[in-house]
């Protein structure tokens, strides 16, 4: 579909045109990037319609199903088996026969993906059209932020040999077939979360590692929400979560019922978006996980389940008021799991397993790490325990639209803000190349007449 007759076209900001347009009518390979609430999701999304044959991927299971795609793992065949760059380049014929289709690639969170994993995607599409190009010809376009959340190495032998091929190189871009690709950059920089200019430029520099005496201060003195049992908490332990969520329902006096979820298909449970098996009571704080703007809730939505109704022959339902004001029906959500194979000379998206289950979790706590990608009205920031990561602190603050709904549970510190000085350098690197490049762009995708957000 042509960018022009898509029906959102006209509400998308200036810097997503661009990226739309170009997308659509050039053949780069291209590096979607931006800090949080720039409108990244939402973008790709539309690039989905506009993008004949795109395959979606996702660092992770659960950011691949959120765009409704799947994993890199899954669609390039990579398992236990097929770990380095060598094992990569062995193709099935069954492999073979689901890759040859491919011509485009779009990658989410590509923050979280490791230099090898590239490289591997790489000689994987080498082997399958024998062609030596970087990706075997295939178009592959990266989204993602590399000032947050970065990749993971594990512990043992994987570790030990990633090291002695990588040495200190870890993010996606220091892999050796990134400059080889000629990725060209796009930077969204137009923010669609938070509302207010001081706030958006605090936000830029803590992102940014910039100032951040100015920054802390700022934050302390701005973040004015106030703590109360019912309010969010986001912290960096699982365990701390866990122990925040258990004793705040324990202490709610009312009968405990639970949602079972239902699986069909093939399904990972690493993927699932929601609990299988969901406890909870009537006055229990919930976190809306998905988005139904028809039934008037969207993913980030904080409520109290004010009942549950099941009755034979109909669709159960919860009652949750919204704390922004509105009760909504939350029914049962069915997200799919999808799986690409080459149909002809076409690609072939076709769902192979649902999981069912009610869009909400405990809305008491949640980690940093499953909080990214969220929007929230209000939340409180606990930054206790020894664990940190680069950009961990700016994705969690950077969730809330605003700091007059965020508070501290203890006032943030220069320390606490990790910033990776690769990924700063990078980052500044081709952010400046992209932004010097916006007006020509501009010109040549949009003709001369230029347009506002």
């Amino acid at each position: 579909m042509n960018p022009f007759q898509h029906p959102d076209f006209d509400s998308l900001k200036t810097g997503q045109k661009i990226i739309a347009l170009a997308a659509f009518l050039r053949s780069d390979n291209m590096l979607i990037t931006g800090g949080g609430g720039v409108g990244k999701s939402y973008l790709i999304e539309f690039l989905s319609c506009i993008i004949p044959n795109v395959v979606l991927c996702a660092s992770t299971g659960i950011a691949g199903i959120n765009i409704k795609g799947t994993t890199i793992d899954t669609f390039m065949g990579f398992n236990q088996h097929t770990q380095t760059v060598e094992d990569a380049g062995v193709v099935t014929p069954e492999i073979r026969a689901r890759l040859a289709g491919t011509t485009v690639l779009l990658i989410d969170e590509v923050s979280m993906v490791r230099a090898d994993k590239l490289d591997m995607v790489d000689a994987r599409f080498k082997a399958v059209f024998g062609n030596e190009k970087p990706f075997g010809g295939v178009r592959v376009i990266l989204v993602g932020d590399f000032l947050q959340l970065p990749p993971v190495l594990a512990n043992g032998k994987e570790t030990l040999r990633y090291i002695a091929k990588y040495k200190s190189r870890l993010f996606a871009f220091e892999s050796d077939v990134y400059e080889k690709a000629n990725f060209v950059p796009y930077v969204l920089n137009e923010y669609v979360r938070q509302g207010d200019d001081k706030t958006r430029r605090v936000m830029r520099f803590m992102r940014m590692g910039h100032k951040l005496d100015s920054v802390v201060e700022f934050i302390n003195r701005e973040a004015k929400g106030k703590v109360s049992p019912t309010s969010l908490q986001i912290c960096k332990t699982n365990s701390r979560v866990d122990a925040i969520n258990r004793k705040q329902f324990n202490q709610l006096d009312a009968p405990m019922f639970s949602c079972s979820g239902v699986i069909e298909g093939e399904f990972k449970s690493a993927a699932l978006p929601s609990d299988m098996k969901l406890y909870l009571k009537r006055g229990c704080r919930v976190l809306l996980t998905a988005n139904n703007p028809d039934a008037g809730f969207l993913n980030g939505d904080l409520g109290v389940v004010k009942g549950f109704i099941n009755e034979k022959g109909s669709i159960p339902y919860l009652i949750v008021e919204l704390d922004r004001g509105p009760t909504v029906r939350v029914e049962p959500q069915e997200w799919q799991n999808f799986q690409y194979s080459t149909q002809g000379d076409v690609m072939d998206k076709k769902p192979i397993g649902t999981f069912t289950q009610f869009p909400v979790r405990l809305g008491y706590a949640i980690t940093g790490h499953k909080s990214q990608g969220m929007t929230l009205d209000s939340a409180v920031i606990d930054l206790s325990g020894g664990f940190n990561a680069d950009g961990l602190v700016y994705v969690v603050i950077s969730r809330v639209r605003s700091l007059d709904n965020l508070k501290l549970t203890a006032p943030i510190k220069t320390s606490d803000i990790c910033t990776s000085e690769k990924a700063k350098a990078f980052t500044t690197k081709v952010s400046m190349e992209a932004l010097a490049r916006r007006d020509h762009d501009m010109k040549i995708l949009l003709g001369q007449n230029a347009i506002s957000a």
